[in-house]
């Protein structure tokens, strides 16, 4: 198990003159519009439309290949969400030397909850937001392959995973408790998944925007999936403070024993996969996470 690997090179370039392009050959009602500022993703390349819209283009054929849930699912499943998301109203095809489908979606305005934490409130409303996403997934809603699975099916993966994080501790100012670690883990892969929901599957920080400490829109929808909804309120606690889990569960409606157990297991994998990125604003994060799941100590004398 080594380092996630460093944001992958695109494999088309998308600049100023193919969006133009684009949009003048098949959305010419919009192509009178400024393109304003641009946002590059590891998968994907946003560029403000106006003011209100955005255009997101995928730069590599994963993230093409994972579109289903943005393109195709979005528009169905996110009427009446109480909380911003880009979801399309227009979807573009392959044209002018570009490969994939494309799209115009909302341009959501706001801050990384990696720099400009949720307030109480804000906790409140992300969990409120979580059990408007999480309705029952359908048969035919796309899986992730990894987040999807169920715990137990990852157990070897996290087992890899902790094992190199502890090694990566070594000698560090971090200290990871691998017993308590794996204990939570296997409590909570023991535990019977739901039926499958809709869920985002990688709420980090950049994904979950604020504006003045409220919740303003959850965008990075890529990993969206069908699966348990432990996944996405385990993640949530590894980017919320302690002192905020209670008004997130609360803002939830409530967690059960159970459904909280998987989400500390999926806390953990979520947390210990983000300490192991080469992105250091993820290793943070992820060390955090731990920290406040109570598995890892920080010795601020250590040199």
């Amino acid at each position: 198990m080594t380092l996630a690997p460093a944001r992958p090179l695109p494999e088309v370039n998308v600049d100023a003159a193919l969006v133009a392009e684009l949009l003048a050959s098949q959305m010419p009602e919009a192509s009178g519009l400024e393109l304003g500022e641009r946002l590059e993703g590891r998968d994907s390349v946003v560029w403000r439309l106006g003011d209100a819209w955005a255009v997101r283009l995928p730069h590599r054929q994963v993230a093409a290949d994972r579109q289903a849930t943005e393109v195709d699912w979005l528009p169905r499943i996110g009427q009446g969400w109480p909380f911003k998301a880009p979801i399309p109203v227009r979807v573009g095809s392959p044209g002018s030397g570009f490969p994939w489908r494309w799209s115009i979606t909302p341009w959501v305005l706001g801050e990384s909850s990696a720099t400009a934490s949720l307030s109480t409130k804000g906790a409140v409303q992300l969990g409120q937001a979580l059990a408007a996403l999480h309705a029952p997934a359908p048969a035919l809603a796309p899986r992730h392959p990894k987040r999807s699975q169920p715990l137990a099916v990852r157990g070897s993966r996290f087992e890899d995973k902790l094992s190199t994080l502890a090694r990566r501790a070594s000698g560090t100012a971090w200290q990871i408790n691998l017993d308590c670690a794996h204990q939570v883990f296997e409590r909570g892969a023991s535990i019977s998944r739901p039926a499958p929901t809709w869920a985002h599957l990688d709420l980090r920080g950049p994904h979950v925007l604020t504006h003045r400490s409220s919740l303003a829109g959850i965008i990075g929808w890529g990993n969206a999936a069908a699966g348990d909804p432990a996944a996405d309120i385990g993640q949530a606690l590894v980017l919320l403070p302690p002192d905020r889990w209670d008004a997130f569960i609360g803002g939830l409606g409530g967690v059960d024993l159970p459904t909280f157990a998987r989400a500390r297991a999926e806390a953990i994998d979520f947390a210990t996969g983000l300490a192991l990125s080469a992105d250091r604003a993820d290793v943070a994060a992820g060390w955090l996470g731990l920290e406040a799941l109570g598995l890892a100590q920080h010795h601020s004398e250590h040199p």
